[in-house]
């Protein structure tokens, strides 16, 4: 038996498998065997000869960065290149850097099974050959397998039928033929319209019309070449800093914030920009907001019908049923006008659906047609489909395919537990359909090349995923895609283009640079969610974050926002601010009242929220968030409103002054006043003056805090309860959370230091109790308290400290800890749903006291 022993065997030479090949030997020194069971290196590029090929990436984006002569030798000719030239761009970096030698070309990988008591690989191919190696990798794309044959009948066809991805090698001659193309996805579409001039008859049956828009290709001049070689350090870096992988313009505007009339002009401009601009360039919300989604919709459904003669061809042609970028966005040139021509007919195979492929052609259920030739434009079994057909054999025998029966899943899209060193170049659950593929292979293969050379350089065997880490990270991947409008529809982003497969999200649906930051975070913590060699490391922060949280996240970093410690006041305050457009609509049956205050500044206002009952109604004095300098009154309209609706009761909400502008002491006498004006003229508002609980959120909740102690220590006014959510309570606190959490998100520690400088103003105040609550030297007799805090959050433990403190005093007092979810959680209700878990908080806690009802007062302190 012909057995060879090497460091690293890689599958596939596209793409991945050629960088992972040339990062692995040619840098890192290792001996690898690669294999290829096409003739040559392509990957996807060499199966796909179908005419029209063609990327929809520009071609400057659409191609390797690791080396820069590499970008500045090879001189792309379109601006969007076509399968030929790629394949021949491929082969040349298989050349150029030698990659030949370590390819075994016409050859299947038949079996791939872990030797434990070896701890590595066992790999056989078809021929018979075994190679073992400490790391397997697989670098066999996600298109790798197409989808087989829906239709029965095919082996009786007297013509010829053609799948796509099996184009033959030396072309197909169509002209004068008779031909039916079958599927509109983006491979039918770049069929159609290149095959439609050749052809006698064209017949194109479609079961689902797809949202298109102009590619807009063209040759590359050589000042364009020029200038993008010369602006390539810039371009890559804006390319991985953009949502897609690409140096495209970030959307920066919810849709509905423009009129109409601006709508209309930025989906012209974007329309005719080609590629992913319509979809990454215009709206940051086309993705997860349906009304936005439906502008955007219905401005490509409109083209198209200016487009096609036929009324009732284009009404076939325009989508209907499912959200605009769900299904892959597709791109086309003089698609739709294809459809105007004579001797080009459209199917609507929804209504009447394809039966079979008989002798002579295509029987639908109304009709039976003749055909010379078929070619199915059906797709793939997007994701690792290849490598479950190689027999892999993780430890203790565990079968990959059994390992994926509910569906495929990777930890980052590279790592399974129980495959030990076994890694997916962009595999399942990576960042594939959101992040242009070269680029996102570079990440991938360098992330898994660092983990080599750690496991190497700290003498470990092996390097294995944890269950917990591949659990946590799956539910990571689904609760993005729930945030989303991608389940809304059928498609293979979800697994549903094949029958039986299971329905689970096959990327994460982040875009670029949140991926790459997940991946930063795992790396910079030494591998989170990797053991080594039985070394278990724990989930990195990230991971931990609710998916919805994650997806918001996202959209901040794809927007390029600055992060808040980087900014000046008037950007915090403005980003703050933005907030608001993260909101559920306020309950329209609250009504809303303004009215002033008496301060020792003046008169402010306070804002009253009553919700549709009668009174007296039992009152909340809550204090808005935003660090002690931001935050207003409009920011906290919904959750306010929302409050008061729940709770049957009246919310008042008190403008209060901000630092720096107004330092410590003016926010919380301001906060004093508002509550002596509530207990004193809240009746003639319909509230109880009897029944009155103070609260707020982060600074606001801070205020509440230091309110309770001044009420008790003042004389009043009396207050039933304190709501404390993600409350600050100790400047000097050194706490887990602090360091854990130190950049945040949202609000990182030197953020939240800053805010309490400019706070503060006398640094001398740091420990005043009526700025730190937790420095009070007593803190019995309060008010029951609820502090609420998030799992994800700096501010985390001395909120939860605090709660011990209360306790300890005898104070009634309930703490609970939201898992995953992240600080300023209270204001986000439209992009967070699990926002809602803090107002049914404060409900349940707040409810029996307000009401009056016995035993409250006996509370228990609760962690969750």
């Amino acid at each position: 038996m012909n057995e060879t022993h090497v460091d690293v065997v890689i599958v596939g030479a596209g793409f991945s498998g050629l960088y992972a090949t040339h990062r692995l030997r040619n840098q890192q020194g290792l001996s690898v065997q690669s294999f290829e069971a096409a003739s040559g290196p392509g990957g996807v590029w060499y199966w796909n000869r179908y005419p029209g090929a063609r990327c929809d990436f520009e071609s400057i984006f659409y191609s390797f960065s690791f080396d820069e002569d590499l970008q500045r030798e090879w001189r792309w000719k379109e601006r969007y290149a076509g399968q030929p030239e790629i394949l021949a761009y491929l082969e040349h970096v298989a050349d150029r850097f030698d990659l030949r030698r370590s390819y075994r070309f016409n050859t299947r990988v038949t079996s791939v099974v872990w030797d434990n008591a070896a701890q590595h690989w066992v790999v056989g191919t078809h021929d018979g050959a075994v190679t073992t190696a400490r790391f397997f990798i697989n670098a066999a794309g996600a298109f790798a397998v197409n989808k087989p044959n829906d239709f029965p009948g095919q082996e009786t066809f007297r013509g010829q039928v053609v799948h796509t991805s099996r184009w033959p090698v030396d072309g197909l001659d169509l002209a004068g033929k008779r031909v039916a193309v079958v599927g509109t996805g983006s491979t039918g579409i770049q069929v159609i319209q290149t095959i439609a001039p050749q052809v006698t008859e064209l017949t194109v049956f479609q079961r689902t019309a797809n949202f298109a828009c102009p590619l807009g290709n063209r040759p590359l001049t050589d000042e364009e070449f020029e200038q993008t070689v010369a602006e390539y350090p810039k371009l890559r870096e804006q390319s991985r800093n953009g949502t897609a992988g690409a140096a495209f313009p970030p959307a920066t505007r919810p849709a509905l914030a423009d009129s109409p009339e601006e709508r209309r002009k930025t989906y012209d401009r974007y329309y005719d920009g080609g590629g992913f601009r319509m979809l990454a360039s215009t709206y940051i919300d086309l993705l997860f907001n349906p009304a936005a989604n439906e502008t955007a919709a219905d401005y490509i459904r409109d083209r198209i019908r200016e487009r096609v003669k036929d009324p009732q061809t284009a009404e076939l042609l325009t989508p209907k049923g499912h959200p605009y970028g769900v299904k892959r966005a597709t791109f086309e040139a003089k698609y739709f006008e294809t459809f105007n021509l004579p001797h080009v007919r459209l199917v609507d195979a929804r209504t009447n659906p394809i039966k079979q492929i008989t002798e002579e052609g295509i029987a639908t259920t109304a009709e039976e047609y003749e055909f010379d030739v078929i070619v199915l434009a059906t797709g793939f079994d997007v994701g690792a489909g290849a490598l479950t057909r190689m027999g892999v054999v993780g430890r203790d025998g565990r079968k990959l395919t059994d390992h994926w029966a509910d569906g495929q899943r990777a930890y980052l899209g590279m790592a399974n537990h129980g495959f030990p060193n076994l890694f997916h170049v962009n595999g399942p659950q990576g960042p594939a359909a959101m992040f242009n593929n070269p680029i996102a292979i570079e990440d991938s293969v360098d992330f898994i090349a660092d983990l080599i050379a750690y496991t190497d350089a700290h003498e470990h065997r092996t390097a294995e995923v944890t269950a917990a880490a591949e659990d946590r990270y799956d539910e990571l991947v689904a609760e993005v895609a729930n945030a989303t409008l991608y389940p809304t529809a059928a498609t293979w982003y979800m697994g549903d283009n094949i029958p039986g497969k299971p329905r689970r999200p096959i990327s994460l649906f982040t875009g670029a640079p949140m991926f790459r930051a997940i991946c930063a975070e795992v790396q910079a913590t030494e591998y989170a969610g990797f053991s080594l060699d039985g070394d278990e490391r724990g989930l990195s922060n990230t991971v931990k974050i609710d998916g919805a949280a994650v997806f918001l996240l996202a959209g901040l970093m794809n927007m390029g926002v600055k992060p808040l410690e980087g900014a000046s006041l008037e950007e915090i305050r403005d980003a703050i601010e933005g907030f608001k457009h993260m909101q559920l609509p306020v309950p329209p049956d609250v009504s809303i009242t303004d009215t002033p205050y008496p301060t020792d500044d003046g008169e402010r206002t306070v804002r009253l929220y009553r919700p549709p009952v009668e009174g007296p109604l039992p009152v909340v004095v809550f204090l808005h968030g935003g660090g002690w300098v931001a935050g207003s009154l409009n920011l906290y309209d919904q959750p306010c409103a929302s409050m008061a609706r729940r709770l049957g009761a009246l919310v008042v909400s008190p403008d209060y002054r901000l630092a720096p502008e107004y330092p410590f002491p003016a926010a919380i006498d301001d906060t004093m006043a508002a509550l002596r004006w509530t207990a004193e003229n809240i009746a003639a508002f319909g509230g109880d003056p009897e029944r009155i609980a103070v609260g707020g959120e982060s600074a606001g909740a801070n205020l509440a805090a230091v309110a309770a102690l001044r009420a008790r220590d003042e004389d009043g006014p009396h207050l039933a309860a304190q709501v404390l959510v993600t409350p600050p309570t100790d400047f000097t606190a050194d706490t887990e959370s602090r360091r854990i959490f130190a950049r945040g998100p949202i609000l990182s520690t030197e953020l939240g230091g800053r805010m309490a400088a400019w706070y503060l103003g006398d640094p001398a105040h740091v420990t005043s109790s009526w700025a730190a609550p937790a420095h009070a030297p007593d803190l019995s007799n309060l008010p029951p308290a609820l502090v609420i805090t998030m799992e994800i959050d700096p501010l985390r433990d001395e909120g939860e400290d605090y709660a011990r403190a209360l306790t300890e005093a005898g104070v009634p007092t309930v703490c609970g800890r939201l898992d995953g979810l992240i600080h300023t959680t209270f204001t986000l209700s439209g992009a967070i749903p699990r926002a809602a878990e803090i107002q049914e908080a404060i409900h349940d806690f707040l409810a029996p006291l307000l009401s009056g009802e016995a035993g409250t007062e006996k509370a228990a302190t609760t962690l969750v």
